[in-house]
């Protein structure tokens, strides 16, 4: 994720560092582009290198200019990036693209209280005051894997229906209105790590990335036989992929190619720890003399797992095949509203 401004005139470049100097409030680093004067990159190729999922964009001037520049790149609800347009007077401040799942409504109330500005948020839960699943499930970092069950959600609520959730973790805080906790089977929405197999309507699941895989290789594991195993664990444990945060391992495979594209095509953040680390862990592992022999450590996949957990526990133990071994650890999960 990245998080990007531009603007078109010296007064929305005063309002552009105005807003880069309140670090607090933003909580990530933000560039700052000048689309005037000499020798400044124009505004199809800013919106070109800018326009990804995950990222924010914060426009400085007239809706219009923001609209035709995000036209040609407007996909998918589900990965189109977060959009505000603000004026340069910091009257209004207007979430135009992905207000809920990218994040742009609390994005533009965050930037009305930083400037003074009136938040311009026309999003149907908001402006009736209704809960809405998918800004929740922003906040709470939940991935929404079936976004086109989110209308369902929304719409039903706003007709007053009352929806049913069930959670895998706890949650605190008080429920909003129109849910009523239920049991997996008849739940409207499914909070957790799992798939489930024997619903004949899904519900909408949010993914929590409660999830550490360790693995271990031989040296010249292909990604395919990475791919094999991961995708065989959780298969068998109808566990989805997007719970899974990042990917651990022993230094020794830092540089492993293998493991550096499988890594790399998942989008899944790479760990590794040296043998003494591991090794020093507390806990009971699935011990390998040969593993011993080669890395100095008797076991990779549990052991750099656990190492890459704050809190968390072993769900899956090791599995091993064709040269590749995979344990995965279930983190803790804190969920509120």
């Amino acid at each position: 994720m990245s998080n990007h401004i531009i603007c078109f005139s010296p007064s929305g470049a005063t309002l552009g560092q105005r807003i880069l100097a309140v670090e607090d409030v933003l909580a990530a680093d933000w560039e700052l582009t000048q689309c005037f004067g000499a020798d400044h990159e124009s505004l199809s190729d800013w919106t070109k290198r800018v326009f990804q999922p995950g990222n924010n964009l914060i426009f400085i001037g007239a809706a219009g200019i923001a609209v035709r520049a995000i036209a040609p790149y407007v996909s998918a609800k589900q990965s189109d990036p977060a959009v505000v347009v603000m004026d340069e007077k910091a009257n209004w401040c207007i979430p135009i693209l992905s207000g809920h799942l990218g994040g742009a409504n609390l994005l533009a109330n965050k930037l009305a209280k930083m400037t003074g500005a009136q938040a311009a948020i026309t999003t149907a839960t908001d402006v009736r005051g209704v809960w809405a699943v998918d800004s929740w499930a922003k906040q709470e970092r939940l991935t929404v894997v079936n976004p086109s069950g989110i209308k369902e959600i929304s719409a039903g609520l706003l007709q007053g229906q009352t929806k049913k959730l069930f959670s895998e973790f706890p949650i605190s805080g008080k429920l909003p209105e129109g849910l009523v906790f239920s049991d997996a089977a008849s739940c409207d929405i499914y909070i957790g790590i799992h798939r489930l197999t024997d619903r004949k309507q899904e519900p909408l699941y949010l993914i929590p990335a409660a999830l550490i895989a360790g693995i271990g290789c031989r040296k010249g594991a292909q990604r395919e036989q990475l791919d094999a195993l991961f995708e065989e664990v959780l298969e068998q444990n109808n566990v989805w992929q997007q719970a899974v945060q990042k990917i651990c391992s022993i230094d020794l495979k830092k540089e492993e190619p293998g493991l550096l594209l499988f890594c790399a095509e998942h989008g899944i953040l790479l760990e590794t720890y040296d043998a003494e680390t591991l090794r020093n862990l507390d806990g009971e592992f699935t011990a390998s003399a040969f593993v011993s022999q080669v890395t100095g450590v008797d076991n990779v996949c549990e052991r750099s797992a656990m190492a890459g957990s704050q809190n968390g526990k072993i769900l899956i133990s090791k599995m091993a095949k064709n040269g590749v071994t995979a344990a995965f650890v279930l983190d803790e999960v804190k969920i509120s509203f």
